[in-house]
Order: structure tokens, then C-alpha cells, then sequence
């Protein structure tokens, strides 16, 4: 006999699915006696000999599961079922038949793409797209100048001042300061991840002792150069308001 071997068939499974659609079976319900007669007609015409070895596996498998046909059903121990002997190889079927859809559709795809043409990007665009863009101070100060802030800054001073006991004051003493940047930064960014917006003046007034006053603007300048606060104004004369920046967390 004259052994052939044909491209279609590139395994055993392929040749079982082939029989399967050829005879029109049921997958689920395969009739095991009929495929596996007819996958050893098959095997012995179309399968060269130098490839053999996976066929015949294949082979010894519809053999086993043939036998076990004849013989009682098992039952399963747990679910109290029969144990249909085919079961493992109808889902090693189902799944093959799976990846082959899914390899003919990428194979598609490949060949659609090998049809199209791209453009290739200009450099200039390329440059544009690949810049990551960083909001400028302008942007944060929203049409608002630092001469703005400062003389904000300046008003809350002299209204310090003036509720100032010059008497009091006289006396010199030596003190600790109670207040740093840094953690004027962190009661700041404490305040906007509880509120969306802080009044700038407000802030200021706040602050109980004109060197924590100056301490709170610089830590409010801080943050602007950061890009971690921003801040607008919505008509002339009208209250400075305070949101959170770009680089905010």
C-alpha cells in the first residue's frame, strides 16, 4: 500500500475533527466505535510513517475508550453519576477546536495587515506626542500675578499689627518658633483633601501670630511652585480662592 501524506491533516485531532464533520456527529455524543474504525482507515492512507507515532496515541486512546464502552459504567464516587468514558476526549476536542478558530482569525488579521499601508509619523509629531506636558505657574495662578497674593499678604500683616498691644509687645522676650514650612505644607494639603477649595485671605487670618502668618504664605508659594495648589479669582477685588494642582495626590 502506497502511504500519503496530505498538508490538511497537521495532527491526530485534526483528523478526528475532520471525521466529525464529515459524518456529522454529535461531539457530545460521539459514537465511539464508528470514529475510531474510521480514524484507522484514515491513519493507514493519509498518515506518512515518519509521523506516525502521534496517530498511533491517539489510536490506543479511541481503542481504550472502545473497550471501556462494553464494560459496566462506572459510577462516580461523589456526584453518584455514571462516568461517561468519552468525556476527556470530547473536551480535548472542544478545546482544540477552540485554538484553531482563534489561529484562523489571527491568521486573517496577518494577512489583512500585510495589505495596509501606514503612514510613517512626522518627527514633529512624534516630538509633540511624546512630550509630557507640564502645566506652567501661569496656569496655576489663573490670571492671578504673585503681586496680587503678596499684597493680600501684606493686608492680613497690618491687620495683625493692629491687634497688636504695643504696651505688651515692648517687653523682649526670647521664643521657640512654633512653626515651619514644612509642616504648614502638610496642614494645607491636610485642608484641601477635605474641602475642594480654601479662601487664600481666610488661611491668613487664620494663623495666630504674624510670623505664622508669613510662615503659612511661603508654604502657600511652595505649593504653587510644586503644582500642587492653584489658585483663581473670578472678578477683580473678589476673594482669592484655593483648589488643588496638577501634581496634587
Amino acid at each position: 500500500m502506497r502511504n500519503i501524506k496530505i498538508d490538511e491533516f497537521e495532527g491526530p485531532f485534526e483528523v478526528l475533527l475532520k471525521l466529525i464533520d464529515k459524518n456529522k456527529i454529535d461531539i457530545y455524543d460521539i459514537p465511539i466505535s464508528k470514529l475510531t474504525d474510521d480514524y484507522l482507515e484514515y491513519i493507514k492512507i493519509y498518515v506518512d510513517l515518519n509521523d506516525m507515532s502521534e496517530f498511533i496515541v491517539m489510536a490506543s486512546t479511541l481503542l481504550e475508550i472502545k473497550s471501556k464502552m462494553l464494560l459496566p459504567k462506572e459510577i462516580d464516587e461523589v456526584t453518584k453519576e455514571e462516568i461517561d468514558p468519552r468525556e476527556e476526549l470530547v473536551k480535548k476536542l472542544i478545546e482544540y477546536k477552540k485554538y484553531k478558530m482563534v489561529a484562523s482569525e489571527l491568521y486573517e488579521r496577518e494577512i489583512f495587515i500585510e495589505k495596509v499601508i501606514f503612514k510613517p509619523a512626522e518627527d514633529k509629531l512624534l516630538k509633540i506626542l511624546n512630550k509630557k506636558q507640564e502645566p506652567k505657574i501661569e496656569d496655576l495662578l489663573c490670571g492671578i500675578t504673585i503681586e496680587d497674593l503678596y499684597i493680600v499678604f501684606e493686608e492680613v500683616i497690618k491687620r495683625k499689627e493692629l491687634k497688636t498691644d504695643k504696651i505688651r509687645s515692648g517687653f523682649k522676650s526670647v521664643t521657640k518658633s512654633l512653626y515651619n514650612i514644612k509642616d504648614k505644607i502638610s496642614y494645607l494639603k491636610d485642608l484641601l483633601f477635605l474641602k475642594d477649595e480654601l479662601h487664600f485671605s481666610k488661611i491668613l487670618e487664620e494663623s495666630g501670630t504674624k510670623t505664622e502668618v508669613i510662615v503659612t504664605f511661603l508654604a502657600m508659594l511652595e505649593l504653587i511652585k510644586l503644582k500642587e495648589i492653584k489658585v483663581m479669582q473670578n472678578n477683580v477685588f473678589d476673594e482669592i480662592i484655593i483648589t488643588k494642582g496638577e501634581n496634587s495626590v
